[in-house]
């Protein structure tokens, strides 16, 4: 168990980098804002089309946020959401491991309203489309040894940035919910192997419709930004849970992790003479 702890700290330490402080958004600009964050956690998930039980352990993730205000309309948002994890989870005796990997995309647009309610507080709500590829290997399983992750989906995002200085500094603390409202995933029937399902053409209903009912699934990620020197830093917290029933089948999977990242801004400046 800390050995994997410990290889998943080795490699963010490895790819943790700091960029530029991030400029301010002037009328006649584009602004565009990065967040890229590596986060280290815990992991709970169960997939019964693998195993009754309950698996735990370690996961890595990494994300990255780039959110465009529009030149001409600075009110509309541009936003795509990119998330990778792996996981190496252990059963309740510890003798069974799997592991697990997934890449999270998303986008769209949405609307943000500055100085709603309080001073330097921003509000945004976005709709988003995406998917999620994925796989959970068990290492002990003979006949369906893994199973596929692979899900579209429409989402609703709902944020917050708030400003506030101390002493000079000038801090922003964020808040993001994406919460899928309605996709499709892949999902194999209980006891139906993967053989019968691609090579004899075996299909039964493996493509299912999700909503919120079967498939709740909220994300939301809590960050603040520290000027430092030049840089930004960012920590944070993530909370992720997916979960789908569906099938005679039960998936979830409950993420909680600490984020560091940096956030960095581009403004590109609107000449006199540009049309």
């Amino acid at each position: 168990m800390k050995k994997g702890y410990s290889f998943i700290a080795k490699a963010l330490c490895l790819v943790l980098l700091f960029s530029p402080l991030r400029g301010r958004a002037e009328e006649g600009m584009r602004q565009t804002t990065h967040a890229t964050l590596f986060g280290l956690g815990r992991v709970n998930h169960l997939d019964t089309y693998l195993s009754p039980l309950e698996y735990k352990g370690p996961q890595a993730t990494f994300l990255h946020r780039t959110d465009r205000l529009l030149r001409r309309n600075p009110n509309i948002l541009y936003q795509t959401w990119t998330q990778g994890e792996f996981s190496y989870a252990h059963n309740p005796a510890g003798n069974v491991h799997d592991i697990g990997g997934a890449l999270h995309y998303d986008m769209g647009w949405g609307r943000i309203w500055k100085n709603l309610l309080l001073p330097n507080l921003d509000v945004s709500v976005s709709g988003l489309a995406g998917g999620t590829f994925g796989f959970l290997y068990n290492e002990r399983n003979g006949n369906n040894p893994a199973q596929a992750r692979a899900q579209l989906r429409l989402s609703a995002a709902l944020g917050g940035d708030y400003r506030f200085r101390i002493r000079r500094q000038t801090l922003t603390l964020r808040y993001q919910l994406h919460l899928p409202l309605l996709g499709m995933a892949f999902l194999p029937r209980y006891g139906q192997s993967y053989y019968h399902l691609f090579v004899q053409g075996q299909r039964d209903h493996n493509l299912v419709c999700t909503h919120v009912a079967d498939a709740f699934s909220p994300c939301q990620l809590l960050t603040l930004d520290i000027p430092v020197r030049r840089s930004v830093l960012t920590v944070g917290y993530l909370s992720d849970i997916r979960q789908l029933q569906a099938n005679g089948l039960k998936q979830h999977q409950y993420v909680r992790s600490f984020v560091v990242g940096y956030t960095r801004s581009l403004s590109i400046v609107r000449r006199k003479n540009e049309k």
